[in-house]
């Protein structure tokens, strides 16, 4: 599984470690570092939560392009990164899971079925799965591989969500596939040849890409990061017991099958 960088520990670090007294005044709760970066570097304060570390808040930030992450304030400093106790606890990982916002799976999927730029395949009325992808991922052709069978037997029906950042041809691949006439078509030349040397994938890369192309795509990233998905590719679906979920990577075919209710 490729991995996006949601909010890297070096982000912030890097750009503003040493931030001292500025001209932007910080509202009360919250570290004077923090209130002066977050209109410098991009990024808005969710909420904000007490740590041992003396001094230290800890901080629940969202950058302009959806991804969250936690950093933390020391007055005029801000750093990120692992959090360690005295006995090398990662206070860092266990705030990820307890202060990071849960993604809302099914409003999502009620936005992501309005998108005029989905690749579907599959059975109407059978149960559906969005997948982000990767052209150039080798995780996201094995999941279209292993979906074959399932889409020719109208068990499930896929809605394929474009994204293109693993390669500097992603961009170009995805928008040809969405810019198709037979989008199922496009997305099913460049699979057949996948990996083969010597192959021109099947599609040409479409450079450059249209502005609503392009924004299109970075709609889907936006969405992506809202779900937490860490790379591709990332699967949003409704199981048998009604209830949205998502994960990243490719999922077990009997698990899933099973989390699906179509399992034999």
């Amino acid at each position: 599984m490729r991995r996006l960088i949601a909010l890297s520990s070096g982000l912030l670090t890097t750009l503003f470690l040493g931030l001292t007294s500025m001209a932007i005044a910080a509202p009360p709760d919250i570290d004077p570092g923090i209130a002066a970066l977050q209109d410098r570097a991009g990024f808005s304060v969710l909420k904000s939560f007490k740590t041992p570390a003396e001094g230290v808040t800890g901080y629940v930030v969202e950058t302009d392009d959806g991804k969250s992450g936690i950093v933390y304030g020391l007055g005029d400093y801000v750093f990120s990164g692992s959090l360690l106790d005295a006995q090398g606890n990662d206070l860092t990982r266990q705030y990820t899971v307890s202060q990071l916002p849960k993604p809302d799976y099914a409003s999502v999927a009620k936005v992501l079925a309005q998108d005029p730029h989905l690749v579907s395949e599959g059975a109407e009325g059978a149960p559906e799965i969005y997948v982000f992808a990767d052209p150039n991922c080798i995780f996201c052709h094995k999941f279209w591989q292993q979906t074959r069978g399932w889409v020719a037997a109208g068990k499930v029906q896929l809605h394929w969500i474009m994204v293109g950042f693993l390669k500097p041809s992603s961009a170009g691949y995805s928008a040809a596939i969405i810019n198709a006439e037979d989008r199922v078509g496009a997305l099913a030349a460049f699979k057949e040849s996948f990996g083969q040397s010597g192959k021109t994938n099947g599609i040409a890369e479409l450079d450059p890409i249209p502005a609503d192309l392009k924004a299109a795509l970075e709609k889907h990233s936006q969405w992506m990061a809202k779900l937490d998905f860490s790379g591709t590719p990332g699967l949003l679906f409704r199981g048998a017991d009604g209830q949205w979920h998502g994960q990243t990577g490719v999922p077990r075919q009997d698990a899933l099958a099973k989390a699906l209710g179509i399992a034999e």
